[in-house]
């Protein structure tokens, strides 16, 4: 029988004997007399937990050599709580850790755990006790309660580990990533809660022993170890096996000496005992007591001068253009994989919108884990473990970032992600007028639909098969059937000479991923928006597309010199009297560009899509819309708002001919000369359409 069934059945006879205190004496000598109960008193003698006079910690008593006098009594203990207890408890409630995504029902603490608040909460004097003499007393030294520090627990444990929860089959089965309770027979077991007499409930001295120090904080089982930690007791994380996180063989910049990341394991990013403010029992993850998730990342992954031992994402946040990590706090999960009774599983909750269950509402947020997943994420894939929405709004469980979609792929296995808060969500998560430009973003579900006239292939591959397109992506490893992804426009400015896709998972040292960019709107290259453009020409002022669309094919002044664009009005190729104005790419970003002052975005105002194009309508062949027809070749022609109508047209215009191919821009252009381009036509002479 070990030590606390023993006190557990002390605890019992002495609720149904109370009144002979000569069993309460045969009890003790008997737990007392046991070779494992002399080892614990012998254990405590060496711990801090000694708070007598010959105690090795700087909170002891002056003059009192007791050592168990302090917890237990023999006569006189408080009839609440086992075992043979000499304190009394806090008056007041507790507040008790919570979380959304928390299956158990957590309470009041309860049993054993009351035991060690009575010290750590910080409401009693350390020396209080029931009975010392006969009578209580406070011992000389110890008049105060426990003193600020990381001992002091106080009575707000919502940055505490749960405690004085039944942890059954139950729950097991709701949570999903629990071990079978059954299982927990020692060092780490269950205790008595609120039933008394049922050993069903996780309490403070599950994880500590507190009459043992051997290792640290009390700890009855290490909380390092790759495979077999204090944690992984209990908790089992699917995906957790070989992943990043669990195979890493840096050392923890908090020991950069002796442990690695792989040994740390779990504590590496929790601790059960956090800082104020901090979700999740995540390491440092609080400022000024407000939730701040990213800290805890910046433990690694910041510069390696201040101490960062993986890539500098920490930097990247505090790039002019980023996410805003730092702005929204409060994450809650937005997919529950285990939700509480009555709520569907894989349930999607879109932030801002009303949830199914108020324990799971949302409110806005940017936080590393809404696109990585700690417990999975790996070197080759930064979104394993994640799931998504795709294209049709259906839940993806698993997004995988592929390094390099297949040609022709159905998708770029990356977007899901971005979709959380770029999709459907859009307007609740990032708000009104929240562009520069005080314009409101659109839906990249909808823009990024394969039916539309035009969009960038992120779902799918593009509409435009043409020749010439073609002629444009293939000098940087692209084609008209290339799928690309958010991060190939959106990424760190370190990949801004880099051909074609960015790189999926960067150097040691360089950060991957839209994270932050010197350029705006977490641009990877840069990329001039602003009306009136720059006066002289240079391709670094469009850097971005010329990633991926040939410079020279794109800007050649003719075919003959080696233009490919489908913008493009030959005449008769430079003949006499030739009224050409040959490639109008090179026309408008080169030749006329101290006039015209054009940018990319003079006519490709939203560079998605122009599904929800803001300013444009669209003739076919008569036939007047302002979204182009499926079947049209827009080529994602939707105008600036600078642009203006002319001829009393509603919205600036682009009319196609479905009989000539022939194309005409009827607007008024933003110039300093007023440009009216009343219909002029175009259609370049080969690769373009059947």
């Amino acid at each position: 029988m070990g030590r606390e069934d023993r006190n557990l059945k002390l605890q019992i006879s002495n609720c149904a004997l109370k009144s002979a205190a000569t069993i309460q004496i045969v009890g003790l000598i008997l737990i007392l007399s046991s070779p494992h109960a002399i080892g614990q008193v012998t254990g405590i003698a060496k711990t801090k937990h000694n708070l007598s006079v010959t105690g090795p910690g700087a909170i002891k008593a002056t003059t009192e050599t007791q050592i168990c006098v302090f917890c237990h009594t023999p006569h006189g203990a408080n009839p609440l709580q086992p075992p043979l207890w000499n304190r009394e408890f806090a008056s007041g409630n507790y507040v008790p850790y919570t979380s959304p995504s928390l299956q158990a029902s957590v309470g009041q603490p309860t049993s054993y755990s009351k035991l060690c608040l009575s010290c750590h909460d910080g409401t009693i004097a350390i020396g209080s006790v029931r009975n010392l003499g006969g009578q209580p007393s406070v011992v000389s030294g110890l008049e105060a309660p426990l003193p600020l520090g990381a001992t002091l627990i106080g009575t707000t444990l919502t940055n505490d580990h749960p405690i004085s929860f039944v942890f059954d089959q139950a729950l097991r089965s709701a949570d999903q990533e629990l071990v079978d309770p059954a299982l927990l027979t020692g060092p780490i077991k269950l205790y008595p809660g609120a039933n008394p007499g049922v050993i069903d409930s996780v309490q403070c001295t599950s994880c500590h022993d507190p009459h043992e120090g051997r290792i640290g904080k009390f700890l009855r089982k290490s909380p390092t170890g790759q495979s077999d930690n204090l944690c992984l007791t209990c908790h089992q994380k699917p995906g957790w096996v070989g992943s990043t996180h669990e195979s890493d063989t840096f050392f923890w910049p908090k020991n950069q000496t002796t442990t690695q990341v792989r040994d740390h394991s779990c504590f590496g990013c929790h601790t059960p005992h956090t800082v104020d403010g901090a979700e999740r029992l995540l390491r440092n993850a609080a400022v000024g007591g407000a939730s701040a998730i990213e800290e805890t990342c910046y433990l690694c992954h910041k510069s390696a001068a201040a101490g960062g031992i993986a890539q500098d994402i920490q930097s990247e946040f505090n790039k002019i253009s980023r996410m805003p990590i730092a702005s929204y706090a409060g994450h809650k999960p937005v997919f529950i994989p285990t939700p509480p009774t009555g709520l569907p599983e894989g349930v999607l909750l879109k932030p801002g919108q009303a949830a199914p269950d108020p324990r799971f509402t949302d409110s806005k947020h940017v936080e590393c884990v809404d696109c990585h997943n700690p417990h999975k994420v790996k070197r080759t894939n930064r979104t394993e473990g994640m799931r998504g929405i795709d294209l049709s709004g259906n839940t993806v469980q698993n997004v995988i970032n592929d390094p390099a979609p297949a040609d022709g792929a159905p998708s770029a296995q990356q977007y899901p992600i971005c979709l959380r808060c770029h999709g459907d969500t859009y307007s609740t998560v990032i708000g009104v007028g929240t562009l520069p430009s005080g314009a409101t973003p659109s839906n990249k579900k909808i823009e990024f639909q394969t039916a539309n006239s035009a969009f960038h292939p992120i779902g799918g591959p593009g509409r435009n098969r043409s020749a010439n397109l073609n002629d444009q992506l293939t000098p940087n490893g692209l084609n008209t059937n290339s799928v690309i992804k958010c991060t190939d426009c959106h990424n760190s400015e370190a990949y801004e000479s880099t051909s074609g896709r960015a790189p999926s998972y960067g150097s040691v040292s360089t950060a991957v991923g839209p994270h932050g960019s010197s350029y705006g709107s977490i641009r990877r290259a840069r990329y001039e928006t602003t009306l009136p453009g720059p006066s002289f020409w240079s391709s670094a002022n469009f850097n971005l597309c010329f990633r991926c669309h040939d410079v020279n094919r794109l800007t050649s002044r003719r075919f003959g010199e080696g233009a490919r664009s489908n913008f493009d009005d030959e005449g008769c190729g430079g003949c006499a009297n030739d009224r050409g104005k040959g490639n109008l790419h090179w026309f408008h970003l080169v030749d006329k560009v101290d006039k015209a002052r054009a940018v990319c975005k003079s006519c490709h105002y939203n560079i998605h899509s122009n599904q929800e194009a803001p300013n444009t309508q669209y003739n076919i062949s008569g036939f007047v819309t302002t979204t182009p027809p499926p079947s049209t070749p827009s080529r994602l022609v939707n105008f600036h708002p600078d642009v203006r109508a002319i001829g009393g047209r509603a919205k600036p215009e682009w009319e196609f001919s479905t009989l000539t191919k022939e194309r005409r821009c009827w607007v008024q252009c933003h110039a300093p000369s007023n440009a009216v381009m009343s219909g002029f036509s175009y259609r370049p002479p080969s690769g373009d359409l059947p």
